[in-house]
C-alpha cells in the first residue's frame, strides 16, 4: 500500500503579511503552519525555507543599508540602556571613525574587550580626577608616563611622545 505523501502548501511572505500573521499570533489566533512565518509561533524567529518577496521601497532601502553603513546602524541597529529599555544606539565619533576604517581597509581587524573605554588616537583626551582637581591628558602620554613608572623609556618610546605631542599641538 503506497502512502501518499502530502505537498506543503507554501506561501510567498511580504511585509505586509508578516505583519498580518504576527498580529493573529499575538492576539492568540492559532495559524495553519504555511500561513505562519515564525518558528513554532515563536515571534521574532524564521521559520527555515519561508519564502519572502520584497517591496520595491524595501530593496531600496536595503541598497542604501548596504551602502551607508552609518544609515544602517542609526535606524536598524539597537541597544539595551541602563534602565533595560531598548532603544536606537547612538554612535560616539571615535565608533563611527572605527566603522569607517573597516570599510575603507578590507582587513582590519578590532581586538577590543567590552566596555574598556576605547579611544582611537594617542591624542585622545581623557579626564582624570586626583584630590577633587580634574586633568585633562591624552590617553598616550598617560600610557607612557604609567609606563615611565615601570621601567625607563627607550630612545623610540621618547621619540613617538615628542611626535605626537608635535601632531597634538598642530591640531589645535
Amino acid at each position: 500500500m503506497a502512502v501518499k505523501q502530502e505537498q506543503e502548501r507554501q506561501m510567498v511572505f511580504t511585509t505586509k503579511l508578516v505583519d498580518e500573521a504576527t498580529d493573529k499570533i499575538n492576539d492568540g489566533i492559532v495559524l495553519k503552519r504555511y500561513q505562519n512565518p515564525w518558528l513554532k509561533g515563536e515571534v521574532g524567529i524564521k521559520r527555515s525555507g519561508t519564502s519572502f518577496r520584497i517591496s520595491a521601497e524595501e530593496q531600496q532601502e536595503y541598497i542604501r543599508c548596504a551602502l551607508d553603513i552609518h544609515h544602517f546602524t542609526e535606524k536598524y541597529c539597537k541597544t539595551k540602556r541602563e534602565d533595560g529599555s531598548v532603544g536606537p544606539i547612538t554612535l560616539r565619533d571615535y565608533q563611527e571613525e572605527m566603522l569607517d576604517s573597516f570599510i575603507n581597509n578590507r582587513f582590519s581587524i578590532l581586538m577590543a574587550s567590552r566596555q574598556v573605554g576605547k579611544c582611537f588616537t594617542f591624542n585622545t583626551l581623557c579626564s582624570l580626577e586626583r584630590d577633587d582637581i580634574i586633568y585633562d591628558i591624552r590617553i598616550g602620554k598617560l600610557y607612557y608616563y604609567m609606563l615611565s613608572k615601570e621601567r625607563s623609556l627607550n630612545f623610540i618610546e621618547r621619540v613617538k611622545i615628542k611626535l605626537y605631542d608635535f601632531i597634538y599641538f598642530l591640531e589645535k
